[in-house]
C-alpha cells in the first residue's frame, strides 16, 4: 500500500512537470531545426558566391577546370557520370570556390551520398561545351546519374524533377522522403546567369537499373 501511494505521488509530480517538459522539448526541437536551416542558408550562400564570381571572370573557370582536367583527387566522395551529356566528375566535399572551378561538390549539411535523405552536388557551368555541368540544361525527365563512391559502391539515380528556382530558395535542399535522393545544382541560364537549374533524381535499385538501364 505505501509503494502504491509513493507511485501515486510520483505520477502526480510528473504530471505536474509535464509540460514544462513538453516545453523544453519544443524548444530544443526548434532550436535544432533553426540551426540546421542557419548552415543550409550557409552553404547556399556559399554555393551562390561562387557562381557570382565565376559570372563576373567566366574565364576562370574555364582555364582552371581545362588546367586540372587530368588531376587525381585522392580524398574526393567518389565520381558522378551522366552518360546522356558525357560528363564524368569528382566528387568533392564542401561547396568551396577552389572545389566547384574544378570538380563537383558535395554540400556538407545535405545528407551523405549513398544515404537516405536528399545529397546535393552543386559545380559551375564552364563556358566552354562539356565541362563541369555546362550541359545540365539538356537533361530530361527519366535519364540516368550514376555515383560510384569511394569504396566502389555504385548508385544509379533517375532523373524525377527539372526546375529553375531562385538563388535564396532553399527547399531544394529539404528531403522529399523519397529514399536515396540526389539533388544536382548549377547556375541558369549559362550566361549572365539570374537563377538556379535543379536536376533532383531518385535513386533505382540495382535490380530496376539493370531492366531499364538502356
Amino acid at each position: 500500500m505505501k509503494f502504491f501511494f509513493s507511485m501515486l505521488v510520483v505520477l502526480g509530480i510528473l504530471l505536474l512537470f509535464l509540460p514544462l517538459l513538453q516545453e523544453k522539448y519544443f524548444d530544443w526541437q526548434q532550436a535544432k531545426v533553426m540551426d540546421e536551416l542557419k548552415q543550409l542558408q550557409l552553404d547556399l550562400t556559399k554555393i551562390n558566391e561562387s557562381f557570382e564570381q565565376a559570372r563576373q571572370d567566366p574565364a576562370s573557370i574555364d582555364d582552371d577546370t581545362e588546367d586540372k582536367e587530368q588531376e587525381s583527387y585522392p580524398h574526393a566522395l567518389g565520381v558522378i557520370t551522366i552518360d546522356e551529356i558525357d560528363v564524368q566528375l569528382p566528387i568533392l566535399e564542401d561547396a568551396t570556390e577552389s572545389n566547384m572551378k574544378v570538380a563537383a561538390t558535395h554540400l556538407v549539411e545535405t545528407a551523405r551520398i549513398g544515404t537516405e535523405g536528399n545529397a546535393a552536388i552543386a559545380a559551375h557551368r564552364a563556358h566552354k561545351k562539356g565541362r563541369l555541368f555546362n550541359r545540365m540544361g539538356e537533361l530530361e525527365i527519366g535519364d540516368w546519374i550514376k555515383v560510384t563512391l569511394a569504396d566502389q559502391t555504385h548508385i544509379q539515380y533517375k532523373v524525377d524533377q527539372i526546375s529553375v528556382v531562385e538563388p535564396t530558395d532553399l527547399s531544394v535542399l529539404e528531403d522529399p522522403h523519397l529514399g536515396q535522393v540526389l539533388t544536382l545544382i548549377t547556375c541558369d541560364p549559362l550566361v549572365n546567369p539570374t537563377h538556379r537549374l535543379i536536376i533532383r533524381a531518385v535513386q533505382v535499385t540495382s535490380e530496376v537499373a539493370q531492366r531499364d538501364l538502356p
